[in-house]
């Protein structure tokens, strides 16, 4: 009897992902959400990794807000790039995303870079 299936091995990942996403709509929301993420990434990095952790989360921007004791309305400008928040809002966001925000100070000294990392407390 022939499956109603075709195994995924001998095809391509791309090949594979189509399939998926044709079937889910969920697989295809986070596929182009992650896509999104990749985008602002190349413009924003900051802005991208806390779009990303709070995905990954399962959280909306509401709950952030409402835990990290900010609005709404930051918390999108920020996810967007638009916004650079103080340090202590993103000491906030951060410990809701259940992550330690670093501060990094940078110099070159003789053609080498040297970083400084501290935890902000």
């Amino acid at each position: 009897m022939a499956r109603a299936t075709q195994s995924p091995i001998g095809r391509t990942a791309a090949d594979a992902a189509a399939d998926r996403a044709a079937r889910s709509e969920d697989y295809r929301a986070a596929r182009d959400e992650f896509a999104r993420i990749r985008e602002l990434r190349k413009t924003n990095p900051i802005a991208a990794h806390l779009r990303e952790r709070r995905f990954e989360l399962g959280l909306t921007q509401q709950e952030v807000a409402t835990a990290a004791g900010t609005s709404h309305t930051a918390i999108s400008r920020l996810e967007r790039g638009t916004h650079t928040p103080n340090l202590a809002t993103l000491q906030n966001v951060a410990a809701v995303l259940d992550e330690e925000l670093l501060v990094c100070f940078q110099r070159t000294v003789d053609g080498k870079i040297e970083r400084e990392f501290a935890s902000v407390a």
